[in-house]
This record gives C-alpha cells, structure tokens and sequence, in this order.
C-alpha cells in the first residue's frame, strides 16, 4: 500500500495553517491563525481613534481659521483698491 504524504503550509493571505495532501492536491485540514485580541485592546483602540479624530479636527479648524482670515485680508485689500478704481462711463450718461 502506498503511504500518502501530507505537507503542513501556512497561506500567506491570513496565515492559517493548511495540511495538505501531497498526491491529490486537496486541503485535508485548514486552522485559522487566533487573534490576540481582547476586550482591552479594543477600548484603546477606541480611544486612540477618538485621540487621532480630536488632533483632525483641531488641525481642520485652525486652517480653516487661517483661511478665514486670508480671506479678509484680500477682502480689506479689495475694499482699498476699490476706491483707486472710477466708475464706468455709461453710454446714456453721455447725452
């Protein structure tokens, strides 16, 4: 009786264990790869989302501050420069 080989491999995908049949090519017996991941590990990931969502936001505020201001500034220029600038004659003031 001829003895069939069985290879162990680990899938490089999601790292599972796979025992496979060497003649037949066919998965015999697969193992998922457990997590190490506790209840604690996702309250600090919650919170370092919360953190990482707080320092985005600050960030978008203070530019979008910065930008408020630039535009007032070019606004206050605007204002400046429109009294530099004459009215344009109209064709029916002419008469």
């Amino acid at each position: 009786m001829a003895e069939s080989k069985n290879v162990k491999v680990e899938c490089p995908c999601c790292q599972a264990s796979l025992l496979v049949n060497t003649q037949t090519g066919l998965v015999l017996h697969s193992e998922k790869k457990k997590l190490d991941y506790s209840f604690e590990n996702a309250v600090q990931d919650v919170k370092d989302r919360k953190q990482k969502a707080a320092k985005l936001f600050d960030k978008a505020f203070v530019d979008e501050k910065e930008r408020q201001e630039g535009l007032e500034e070019k606004f206050r220029e605007a204002l400046k420069s429109k009294d530099e600038l004459d009215d344009p004659i109209r064709p029916w003031d002419l008469d």
